[in-house]
């Protein structure tokens, strides 16, 4: 039956099946069938408007309510003095516990301050140079030189420079 509903709907019987439909639509099963077709039929469509008059007495029931701008405000109590020692306590501590930790970290020899004292006392005039540094171990550790990732990483590449000679393009 539901299926003959259905076709009937959309179009599809034949003059011998509408006749056969027709008389099944006067029980009320079949018509709670057909009306239930049509109801989701709007629905698909978008045109369905749901239970006649329901939108009206919703909007009139919401427009009905007492409109709440805010919660009611609690009984504010004051702050006990308990309350902000017990707070000031704590945080006290936080500190402590986090300096002490911080600075048992910290070890400091020291001879580490003396040879700092030693450093800031020294004059430029007293620092020597460095000692030539031959040249096979110049070779062997060419490539950890920063100028060969610049200059292309060849294995004996070198910058040349000479004074006067006029640059070329």
């Amino acid at each position: 039956m539901n299926e003959n509903i259905s076709r009937l709907m959309d179009g599809e019987l034949d003059d011998a099946e509408l006749d056969r439909c027709l008389a099944e639509l006067k029980s009320a099963d079949a018509m709670q069938a057909w009306v239930s077709y049509h109801v989701i039929g709007d629905h698909l469509r978008g045109t369905g408007g749901g239970a006649r008059g329901v939108p009206a007495r919703f909007a009139a029931a919401l427009a009905a309510e007492p409109t709440v701008l805010a919660p009611h405000a609690r009984a504010h109590r004051p702050a006990q003095p308990a309350t902000f020692a017990w707070a000031v306590a704590a945080t006290i501590a936080a500190v402590t516990v986090v300096g002490w930790t911080a600075f048992s970290m910290v070890d400091v020899p020291p001879n580490a301050v003396a040879k700092a004292r030693e450093a800031a006392t020294v004059r430029a005039a007293q620092v020597k140079p460095p000692a030539e540094l031959p040249a096979d171990y110049l070779m062997a550790h060419q490539e950890y030189s920063p100028a060969t990732a610049i200059h292309g990483g060849g294995t004996y590449l070198r910058a040349v420079a000479t004074a006067g000679a006029e640059p070329r393009p």
